[in-house]
């Protein structure tokens, strides 16, 4: 039997995290499943999804942690793979922002999606400064899952709304490219 394992791991950016942390899933027999992994300031994080043998896991979590004394924090969490049937229903879209940085236009966004039982799957944000004037522009790109009792046009309509008031443009689109006017 495989447990699925959720590793996090953090460290300050440097060469060599990513083949530290790959050389103990090779040494202990886990399959390194899906992952994302980042600069994040002047750290380097990673999360990933790992597979391991069940009479495996304990040595493998001891030789996780065994990281922490080249100063790599780890974590580690059992879990499921996620359960395709879940949102079998529901419409895959990306959601794009960009606009002058501000403080809360992550939580604004999240709060209405959260208020509808969209899901999100992943988010990404980023500032950049301006090419001319040096202003910091925020960006976010997002796959979320949407109820189908949800028309796409009246979540675009809403969430320009929300782009409106926070002085940022939101475009939503489905995953499969299909232009919103042929998906509502």
């Amino acid at each position: 039997m495989r447990n699925h394992l959720l590793v996090t791991a953090v460290g300050e950016d440097r060469p060599g995290i990513v083949a530290h942390l790959t050389e103990v899933f090779v040494k202990n027999g886990a399959n390194l499943e899906e992952s994302r992994m980042a600069v994040l300031g002047g750290e380097f994080a990673v999360i990933v999804l790992v597979s391991v043998d069940s009479d495996k896991g304990a040595d493998l979590t001891t030789s996780l942690h065994g990281l922490e004394a080249e100063g790599i924090s780890v974590t580690i969490k059992n879990t499921q793979p996620l359960n395709a049937e879940r949102f079998a229903s529901h419409k895959s879209c990306s959601i794009s922002i960009t606009g002058a940085d501000h403080e809360g236009i992550v939580h604004r966004i999240s709060t209405y999606l959260r208020d509808r039982a969209i899901n999100i799957q992943s988010v990404e944000t980023g500032v950049t400064n301006a090419p001319e004037t040096g202003t910091p522009l925020f960006s976010m790109k997002a796959i979320v899952q949407v109820p189908s009792s949800i028309p796409l046009a009246d979540l675009q309509k809403n969430l320009n709304a929300i782009g409106n008031e926070e002085c940022v443009d939101v475009e939503l689109q489905a995953c499969a490219d299909k232009p919103l006017n042929a998906l509502a």
